[in-house]
């Protein structure tokens, strides 16, 4: 069977507790510590003048209940101890204690005073000096510096009871104590860091943040230094506070002269705030003081959906529109037109103009097809939103073999959702008749031979919104297409015949509803004006001033202005029979 080796055994040191300056001496105390391993023989104080060494024994004291010694130090030089044990332990391992110099203990580190829910955490890193035992926790006031509380070896102390108002005015220092009642000198002077805040009302919708760290009489925007990162939180109505934001020494070089600024405020909303500060090397953040306020934004004006326009017969134009946001206090509406690559900007006064769906606007300005139109929204902090522009339908016809070809322009508005189209024929009182429905081309054809030679038309836009339930139309202007006029002139008539239709002399048209500006002369022989009139349907009797003119050649002349806009004229010789 194989058997471990024994561990070689320790001779373990004094418990070296301090050291104190004593009219002119340098007074060691420790607490001995059993060893078993064999006789005691003494105790061993070795010193040197410097914490490298060399050390040098000073002295063995073979009272083996000896706790403290005494060593000349007039001049108060700096000096350096250690203890060890000597006992007849032969091969064994001999320990020695702690090593302490002759001076006080080194001040602990005071890193921050952070603000924990409601209360204050004073913070510190521990002083280097092993002889250190507890610490003590002055409070600063204007007048004192005065003890808190003494502690053990913790490095964190919380201060209750403070009143919310004071917790940044409130400032503490930490010192080191060691067993001989040696303190040190005082740590720098701290307090929690400030929060203030400012914006989230009126025009200025962002919360400006400011964290202050006041150090003495200094005080100082708290940002990152290297390897360090402030990170915010915030709490919305009362939820778990959520992180918002972080910075780093990097990126606040130029981002925060004048504070860190928070953006996602929605107006109502009450807000919490407080910032952390993460140091490298320690588990332990830094928390500034919460500030809190509630938002009270100016609501902005917003950019909204304008589904289209419609030029009224009156010249007028008629918006159909979709504002979804409750609109602000107070605000102007200037409507803009794009026309030939130039924007002409229209005010008018749009009383209550976001609360409404459709609006028709005064002092319409002319519109030719390829204009478009928006809306130009500013709110009373001149923040501006705006709609998408528009389009509207313009319609043309043209004739087409005894028949009319219609085509629009569409309607254009650049959204999400479903067009479709409805031509309709515009009647002789101006009623609409659908002729064909939910086209979702732009032209038509209608070759119906029963439409008649003169042809109206208006075509309906119907958009609806994508996701919406309801829809919105839009009427183009009317266009009309006619036959062209064509003529029949008799050569002869005779007012003794017996059929109506030969006792007048008239020109017959293919298409007379259309025509405009007509006038029929005839005239004798010597030019002498025997007949007129302006009604296409009249006609030459025969008679001058109500009697029969002689048989013979008359000559006449017609003019006028076709369906579809031509002039036209006709001379020519008819002859007077009997």
């Amino acid at each position: 069977m194989l058997l471990a080796a024994a561990l070689p055994a320790q001779v373990a040191a004094p418990d070296f507790l301090c050291t104190r300056s004593e009219a002119g001496d340098e007074v060691l105390t420790w607490s001995n510590v059993a060893n078993d391993c064999g006789t005691f023989q003494g105790t061993e104080v070795y010193r040197a003048e410097s914490a490298a060494g060399p050390y040098t024994l000073l002295t063995t004291l073979t009272d083996p209940a000896a706790t403290e010694y005494r060593d000349p130090n007039p001049n108060g030089s700096q000096l350096f101890y250690y203890l060890q044990y000597a006992y007849d332990c032969p091969g064994e391992a001999v320990l020695t204690s702690d090593t302490l110099d002759s001076f006080i203990p080194v001040s602990p580190d005071l890193r921050f005073v952070s603000v924990v829910d409601g209360n204050l955490e004073v913070h510190w890193r521990p002083s280097p000096s092993p002889e250190v035992n507890r610490y003590v926790i002055l409070e600063v006031t204007d007048t004192a510096v005065v003890p808190l509380d003494t502690v053990g070896l913790d490095t964190v102390y919380t201060v209750t009871g403070v009143p919310e108002a004071e917790l940044t005015r409130r400032s503490y220092r930490v010192a080191a104590l060691d067993a001989c009642d040696n303190d040190s000198p005082q740590s720098d002077i701290l307090s929690a860091v400030d929060l203030i805040g400012s914006g989230g009302s009126g025009c200025e919708s962002d919360i400006t943040l400011i964290p202050l760290e006041g150090i003495l009489t200094t005080i100082t925007l708290f940002v990152p230094d290297s390897g360090e990162v402030l990170s915010l939180y915030a709490s919305t109505n009362g939820g778990d506070y959520v992180l918002s934001d972080t910075w780093t020494e990097a990126s606040t070089v130029d981002s925060i002269v004048n504070g860190y600024t928070y953006s996602a405020a929605n107006d109502g909303d009450s807000i919490c705030f407080y910032f952390e500060m993460e140091y490298p090397g320690l588990d332990i953040r830094q928390r500034t003081l919460t500030y809190c306020q509630t938002v009270d934004i100016e609501q902005p004006v917003r950019d909204f959906s304008l589904y289209g326009v419609e030029v009224q017969d009156d010249g007028l134009l008629y918006f159909a529109y979709a504002y979804s946001s409750p609109p602000p206090v107070a605000y102007t509406a200037d409507l803009e037109q794009v026309s030939g690559g130039d924007t002409v900007v229209y005010v008018d006064e749009l009383v209550g103009f976001l609360s409404l769906n459709e609006l028709t606007s005064l002092g319409a300005p002319p519109v030719v097809p390829g204009d478009s139109f928006r809306f130009v929204l500013t709110d009373g902090c001149e923040r501006n939103a705006f709609s998408n522009y528009v389009s509207p339908v313009f319609l043309f016809a043209d004739a087409s073999g005894g028949g009319a070809q219609v085509q629009w322009t569409p309607l254009e508005n650049g959204l999400p959702g479903t067009l479709t189209y409805n031509l309709y024929r515009v009647t002789a009182d101006s009623t609409l008749e659908l002729l064909a429905g939910n086209l979702d081309t732009l032209t038509y054809l209608d070759d119906d031979p029963n439409a008649g030679s003169v042809r109206c038309y208006r075509v309906e836009a119907i958009f609806q919104p994508e996701g919406s339930a309801e829809s919105y139309s839009f009427l183009s202007n009317v266009a009309c297409v006619a036959e062209e006029t064509g003529v029949y002139i008799p050569n002869a008539f005779s007012p003794s015949a017996t059929r109506d239709e030969n006792r007048v002399f008239r020109p017959i048209f293919t298409v007379a509803a259309g025509i405009r500006n007509y006038r029929l002369q005839v005239f004798d022989r010597w030019g002498g004006l025997q007949f007129t009139t302006e009604d296409p349907v009249a006609g030459w009797d025969g008679r001058l001033n109500g009697r029969l003119a002689p048989a013979g050649a008359y000559v006449y002349v017609i003019t006028f202005t076709s369906t579809q806009g031509n002039l036209v004229e006709y001379s020519g010789v008819v002859n007077v029979l009997y």
